[in-house]
């Protein structure tokens, strides 16, 4: 682990001089620029992208002498380094759900850095008869330990998309370029295995349903104690309606959700989840724009990141031996602001809430909030270096609550 860090962070530092000592080449075909550039543009009906992920313009672009085919060879160097004032269980994300409250607080600062979100991947375009086949492949460092881990592998022909990509649930577009990789409090960022079609009517309204595979988030004691286990038997159903203009983009995000539960006689019982989200920006000038999301269901906590691998679909009742749903709410507003083409400072403000039940302890979650800062300013082509602030209070079902504070740093090069 030590070793593959030096190795990395010696990288940075190369790329860091060699980048300051010349001008960027790090575009190179064996065709025109324009022809690959043309040709990835095709590649897809639609391409969902975060604010901080790698943009069209960067890679090694390769493309067969009769043009039929073209490979692109990305990656990006990202390091990080934060500080926070109260020590927080997780490093890679700004989560408040794992804020301390009352006597779990620890006065004691920590300092952490990490090279988890650098990135490699490879996209293929070739062109068959009348349309384009794309394949993406995608990873990262994020995994357990600093290990691999894969953030897209799909394959896309015409209106059809097969693979792990971004949920119909989730909207990285109306996400805010921030330094956290999970947004502000509240967001939905999840990457799923699925089955999707795609289609535009004549209004340019695009809608899409999909079938995805998201492994039910349970208490994993309470489980245990009660001899059962989790499996998705029957995959979520997801759908979106997205229509953008003059004024910004709007889109709607509806999930149909089975828990599945299998006893020690490999009996199955089922809870069934449903939510909304209603996401989007609002561009008020080129250089000033609003986004925002709004997301609320049962049982589908899993979704939203806060609540992300904390076992919160659905709780278990002592009363009556069974787990009950539930009710989960999460959303943010974000204001965005272009100072200069090279700077950009986002204002953003999320929550998160669950809806608690009666026989809950007071010191289980009941909300959390949090405020964040982020300006990013691109140092050359490629280069970018973003500062964050971020504030953040929980409340537990009793109405005790604690607070905390991170400031986090994100320099990376995408080449």
């Amino acid at each position: 682990m030590i070793t593959k860090l030096r190795l990395l962070f010696s990288l940075l530092i190369f790329t860091v001089l060699t980048v300051a000592a010349q001008t960027d080449s790090t575009k190179t075909i064996n065709m025109s620029s324009q022809s690959a550039e043309i040709f990835a543009k095709d590649s897809t009906e639609r391409q969902d992208n975060s604010p901080t992920d790698i943009t069209s313009d960067r890679g090694l672009y390769i493309l067969t002498k009769d043009g039929d085919m073209q490979l692109r060879i990305l990656g990006s160097v990202r390091f990080s380094i934060l500080y926070d004032f109260v020590d927080l269980p997780v490093k890679n994300a700004f989560n408040t759900y794992y804020i301390p409250v009352g006597d779990e607080r620890q006065g004691v600062p920590s300092f952490n850095s990490s090279l988890g979100q650098s990135r490699l991947g490879f996209e293929v375009s070739r062109k068959v008869k009348d349309q384009n086949v794309f394949v993406r492949l995608e990873t990262d460092f994020a995994g357990v330990n600093g290990a691999f881990r894969i953030r897209h592998a799909y394959g896309q022909m015409g209106r059809f998309l097969v693979g792990q990509t971004w949920s119909l649930f989730s909207n990285v577009s109306s996400l805010p370029t921030t330094v956290d990789p999970n947004g502000p409090t509240g967001s939905v960022t999840l990457r799923t295995p699925q089955i999707r079609y795609s289609n535009t009517t004549k209004k340019d309204v695009r809608w899409a349903v999909a079938l995805e595979y998201s492994q039910p988030d349970l208490n994993i004691e309470e489980l245990d104690t009660l001899g059962l286990s989790t499996v998705q038997v029957v995959p979520d159903l997801t759908a979106r309606v997205e229509r953008a203009g003059y004024f910004g983009a709007v889109q709607l995000s509806l999930v149909a959700s089975t828990l599945s539960l299998i006893n020690a006689e490999d009996n199955v019982s089922y809870k069934f989840g449903i939510g909304g989200s209603l996401s989007g920006t609002i561009d008020f000038t080129e250089d000033h724009k609003l986004l925002y999301q709004i997301t609320y269901g049962q049982s589908i906590s899993r979704f939203i990141t806060t609540f992300s691998g904390t076992g919160k679909d659905a709780i278990y009742n002592p009363d009556t031996g069974d787990f009950d749903a539930l009710s989960s709410f999460g959303g943010f507003l974000s204001y965005g602001k272009d100072w200069k083409e090279n700077l950009v400072s986002n204002f953003s403000v999320g929550y998160a809430d669950l809806s608690n039940r009666s026989y809950e302890p007071g010191t289980n979650y009941n909300e959390s909030m949090n405020i964040s800062i982020d300006t990013f300013w691109q140092i050359i082509d490629g280069a970018r270096l973003g500062i964050e602030y971020n504030w953040g209070r929980r409340w537990n079902v009793d109405g005790r609550g604690g607070n905390a504070d991170r400031i986090w740093a994100l320099f990376y090069y995408d080449f």
